[in-house]
């Protein structure tokens, strides 16, 4: 069999005492090796000798580091993708109760395009019967509730959740849910209800101590929120699993260490989970100096996992079927009106809606839009099909291509130092076990 080294292989020996790290994009595999076995390696395709270690060449070829010289790997990236992408199998609704808001966040991308009222019956008898339509060939439904500020359309959370539920278990579907939250409202009675509503992880945002989370995320009528926040997250601790999101740019990024350490002082940093979010210029109001470019956002984001020791698997570079929702064909965002989106970026944006399931059977009025987001094939983009990260990426955030902004994923610029904490994290986990 005439063999061939994967195209999408990462190789690095800077680990040093005799460690040469193997990273493969396509199978995700990871591997540190020794160099007398990276010379094999290298002796195979350099010099076509034959591999003196059968055991290891066998590692090799399972892990995807080498394969048959007739494996064309974009096809197989591709025919992944197209699987993924129009996978029926799992319905994934972002759902929007209401699009108003009791917060005015500086940097918010949904400013003018907030509601005051909560989804009407009508349009949630609508969502019902969409989601009927779809159940009759998926076998999971996922919901994560969005907004506005999803907690001011808790009946309509409790009403659509109970129908929803009530569905999935008459057709044996498997349901799950989550909950984006600015946290103002989140109660332990309200943390209670939303764990009996099958809730299972909730996100809200912190930006920092108390006069910098104020300033940026502030009521609508200007009055602080901090506090607030921090007296839910006391009560809430150990009810619900919490993700806590630090927006950060220039303006606040000294400050996310402080987070850390007040979830310490509070002692909540074993409950709650947190991690950086990066704040783009979404609104006109917010200038673009003021946020980090994606590469040096990646840097940043390293370096505040590693400080803090939070674990690095967020961080791992997978490799995916699709990039997110936007270009997965059976995941769609819904508004308080009936709306569809497929990105909650566009949620409010009636103009980037692709339909509303008030109006049609299929919910689908537009596929303009639709296929900016689902039929995008970065084998067609140079940049994306010479691209090493490619079985990773897929071209990236599908909202920021199609607005003109850099799409690229973090590990694009920082690959060799996010592989190297991975590996050394996982070493020292190795020793100590």
């Amino acid at each position: 069999m005439n063999l061939k080294p994967s195209d999408y292989n990462f190789i690095y020996d800077d680990l040093g005492k005799d460690r040469i790290v193997f990273y493969n994009a396509f199978t995700g595999a990871l591997a540190v090796v020794k160099s007398t076995r990276y010379q094999q390696f290298k002796d195979c395709f350099e010099d076509g000798k034959e591999f003196k270690d059968k055991d290891f060449f066998h590692q090799l070829m399972a892990c995807g580091y080498i394969l048959s010289s007739d494996i064309d790997e974009k096809f197989l990236i591709k025919t992944r993708m197209m699987q993924g992408r129009y996978d029926t199998r799992t319905l994934a609704l972002t759902i929007a109760p209401t699009m108003a808001c009791n917060f005015r966040c500086v940097y918010c991308f949904e400013q003018g395009h907030y509601g005051n009222e909560l989804m009407n019956e009508a349009t949630q008898k609508s969502l019902m019967a969409f989601i009927e339509r779809k159940a009759a060939d998926v076998k999971a439904v996922s919901v994560t509730w969005f907004g506005g500020e999803p907690l001011m359309g808790f009946s309509v959370i409790e009403s659509l959740s109970e129908k929803i539920i009530k569905l999935c278990e008459e057709k044996e579907i498997t349901y799950s849910a989550s909950i984006v939250t600015n946290g103002y409202l989140l109660t332990k009675d309200i943390a209670e209800k939303l764990k009996d509503l099958k809730v299972s992880s909730v996100q809200i945002t912190l930006d920092g101590p108390q006069e910098i989370h104020d300033s940026r995320r502030p009521m609508a009528n200007g009055k602080r929120t901090y506090e607030t926040i921090i007296k839910n997250l006391q009560e809430v601790q150990g009810t619900i699993p919490i993700a806590l999101r630090i927006n950060v740019d220039y303006n606040n990024v000294s400050a996310a260490d402080e987070v850390m350490q007040t979830l310490k002082g509070l002692k909540l940093d074993k409950d709650i989970h947190p991690y950086l979010g990066l704040v783009l210029p979404e609104n006109k109001r917010y200038q673009k100096e003021q946020c980090f470019s994606d590469e040096y956002y990646s840097k940043i984001n390293l370096e505040f996992l590693l400080r803090h020791n939070i674990p690095l698997n967020s961080i791992y570079p997978v490799p995916r079927k699709v990039c997110c929702g936007a270009d997965s064909y059976n995941s769609w965002v819904i508004d308080d009106k009936g709306y569809l989106y497929k990105c909650w970026d566009d949620i409010g944006i009636h103009s980037c809606a692709v339909g509303n399931i008030n109006y049609e059977i299929s919910g689908i009025r537009s596929t303009k839009l639709l296929s900016g987001y689902t039929a995008f094939d970065p084998l067609q983009k140079s940049e994306c099909s010479e691209c090493k990260l490619l079985p990773v990426c897929l071209g990236g955030c599908p909202h920021k291509r199609l607005h003109g902004l850099c799409s690229c994923e973090q590990w694009k610029f920082s690959m060799q130092d996010y592989l190297l904490a991975c590996t050394k994290t996982l070493l020292t986990q190795k020793e100590n076990s």
